[in-house]
């Protein structure tokens, strides 16, 4: 327990001067850029991606531990299987990792889930 103790601390003391240095993270270099207005950025992305592919999908405005992102939901046949496979006219590597400034996270979701789920009625009897 003492050998983990100490190495915690070495660790610590390691990143505290690696932060001292005014070094940024890796992923703050990538996604530290200007972002474009986040509704001007859904539009574009729902028509850079109709132009591709005929398919159903949805964008929307979300966050996570990692801060706001733009999430993209494609409905698949088999969300165990990948989108390339499924889709081949998607324009995954157009629009992933980053869309004009904002992370972007692309999500499988099963037939009917976007319009059950996603753009569903919403009920306050819970």
């Amino acid at each position: 327990m003492i050998f983990m103790v100490d190495f915690f601390g070495k660790v610590k003391s390691v990143l505290d001067s690696y932060l001292l240095l005014g070094v940024n993270p890796v992923a703050n270099i990538f996604f530290n850029e200007e972002k474009t207005p986040k509704q001007e950025a859904i539009n574009q992305m729902l028509v850079h991606i109709g132009n591709y592919f005929d398919g159903r999908y949805e964008v929307l405005a979300a966050g996570d531990d990692g801060g706001s992102l733009l999430e993209v939901q494609v409905e698949v046949d088999d969300v165990n299987e990948t989108i390339e496979s499924q889709h081949t006219t998607f324009p995954f590597f157009d629009v992933w990792p980053k869309w004009m400034g904002w992370r972007v996270v692309v999500c499988k979701v099963p037939p009917g889930y976007i319009d059950a789920i996603t753009n569903g009625v919403e009920l306050d009897d819970y």
